[in-house]
C-alpha cells in the first residue's frame, strides 16, 4: 500500500497514549470509567484492560482513516480524489493528531477520576481542544477536491464540481470563524452551559454549508 510509511508513523504516534496508559496501570483501580454524560460524569465502567482495548482500537482507526483519505482515488469509483494530494495528506496528520489528543484525554479523564488528580476546567478544555481541531479542517476544507470521505459530503457537492467548490469555500470561511467564536464563547460561560453551548454551536456550522450546498444546486438546475 502507497504510504506505508506514513502510515506506521501515524499508528506510532497514536501509540504514545497507550504508553501513558501503561505507566498508570498500577495506580488504577480493576475498574475504570469508559463512558461519560454530557456534564462529563462517568456513567458506565469496564475493567482496565477493556480501557486498553479502546485505545488500541483507537489508534486502528488512524490507520484506516488515514489510509482511506490517502488512498481515497483508488477507492472512489469515479476517481475524483487526486494522487498525492497534499491537502490529503496534511488532512490525514490532522486527523491522527486530533486522535491522538482525544486518546490522550480519555487518559486523563480516567486518571483524573481513578487517582483523584482533579484538573481545573477539563470539559472546557476538552471542547476547546475540539474546537481547533474543527479550525484546522476549516483551513484546509477550502483546498479539497471532490472525493467521498472528507468534506461537505452532499449529494449536491457530489453532483456539481462548481457546488462542491462554491460550498466548501464558504464552508471554510463559516468552519474557521464559527469555532473561533465558539471557543471564545466556551471560554468565558459557566462550566455547566459548556457541552450544551458547543454541542449547538457545531450543529448550526455543519447545517449552514449544507444548507448552502443545497440551495447552490437548486439555483443551478432551475
Amino acid at each position: 500500500m502507497k504510504h506505508s510509511k506514513t502510515l506506521l508513523l501515524q499508528w506510532l504516534i497514536t501509540f504514545i497514549p497507550v504508553i501513558y496508559y501503561l505507566s498508570l496501570w498500577n495506580l488504577l483501580p480493576e475498574e475504570v470509567p469508559t463512558h461519560y454524560d454530557f456534564n462529563l460524569r462517568p456513567d458506565d465502567f469496564h475493567s482496565k484492560g477493556f480501557m486498553l482495548g479502546v485505545l488500541i482500537f483507537m489508534g486502528l482507526i488512524v490507520v484506516g482513516s488515514s489510509a482511506m483519505i490517502l488512498n481515497g482515488n483508488s477507492i472512489d469509483s469515479k476517481r475524483k480524489a487526486e494522487q498525492d494530494n497534499p491537502i490529503m495528506k496534511i488532512t490525514s496528520w490532522v486527523v491522527t493528531i486530533f486522535i491522538t489528543v482525544i486518546m490522550l484525554m480519555i487518559v486523563l479523564m480516567t486518571k483524573n477520576y481513578c487517582i483523584k488528580q482533579p484538573i481545573e476546567s477539563f470539559e472546557k478544555i476538552i471542547f476547546i481542544a475540539l474546537c481547533l481541531f474543527f479550525i484546522c479542517l476549516g483551513f484546509l476544507m477550502k483546498n479539497v477536491q471532490p472525493n467521498y470521505f472528507f468534506g461537505v459530503r452532499t449529494p449536491w457537492t457530489l453532483a456539481s464540481d462548481d457546488v462542491w467548490k462554491k460550498t466548501h469555500l464558504i464552508g471554510s470561511k463559516v468552519w474557521v470563524w464559527g469555532n473561533l467564536i465558539l471557543a471564545t464563547i466556551i471560554l468565558i460561560i459557566p462550566n455547566n452551559y459548556s457541552s450544551a453551548i458547543f454541542i449547538s454551536g457545531i450543529l448550526l456550522l455543519t447545517a449552514i454549508p449544507v444548507y448552502y450546498s443545497y440551495r447552490l444546486y437548486s439555483k443551478g438546475t432551475n
